[in-house]
């Protein structure tokens, strides 16, 4: 999946690769673009890592599953912070200021949402964070992927030109939507397995 929109993005790069080039165009703006494709499907990834999905459960141990998603949700936030950055330098660069719309501000309170869980997931032990105050803190990447969607198909430019590539996301988007959906069942089921029975 993630080779599939960086394709799309690959032909575009050697479309714009052609004299007179802007250095700032191809150095920033071109590298964030891919840099957010991939960072969207690798934080799809980090929702199906660790939703306990019984098939994946019984493939892979769950320790094994814990370490990819914490590997995946390292290099996806890496990927998601150089976006936002490298964005926003162009923007600096290219206007001398940093624009902001509602889409554009939506992508950086999604990127501000996911730097406090990622900071409450890295610095878990020194922090000395109570259980509970660290499973609320990490539920903000709940609250990302809609936005980061919302942020992708109404600016990206690759998904806006490219309808096998949104259509794509839209899929991913959607099989999100059915993962929190069978993770707030499961928490119920859990609980009131946990109940003691009345007498």
């Amino acid at each position: 999946m993630i080779v599939f929109p960086l394709i799309w993005w690959m032909r575009e790069l050697l479309q714009v690769l052609s004299p007179p080039l802007d250095a700032t165009y191809v150095g920033l703006y071109l590298p964030a673009r891919g840099f957010a494709l991939v960072g969207f499907v690798l934080m799809f990834y980090q929702f199906v890592l660790s939703a306990h999905l019984p098939p994946l459960e019984r493939v892979w141990k769950r320790h094994k599953l814990i370490g990819a998603h914490r590997t995946i949700g390292k290099i996806g936030f890496l990927l998601m912070l150089l976006h936002g950055v490298m964005m926003l330098t162009y923007d600096l660069v290219l206007m001398g200021q940093i624009v902001l719309y509602t889409e554009k501000t939506l992508g950086l309170i999604a990127l501000v949402l996911l730097m406090i869980a990622v900071a409450a997931a890295w610095f878990f032990k020194p922090l000395r964070l109570p259980l509970k105050t660290w499973r609320a803190i990490h539920l903000l990447a709940y609250f990302v992927f809609p936005l980061v969607f919302h942020h992708g198909v109404s600016i990206g430019t690759t998904l806006n030109s490219a309808r096998p590539v949104y259509w794509l996301f839209v899929v991913l988007f959607g099989v999100y939507a059915l993962l929190v959906i069978y993770r707030i069942v499961r928490l119920f089921t859990d609980r009131a397995g946990r109940k003691p029975a009345s007498t």
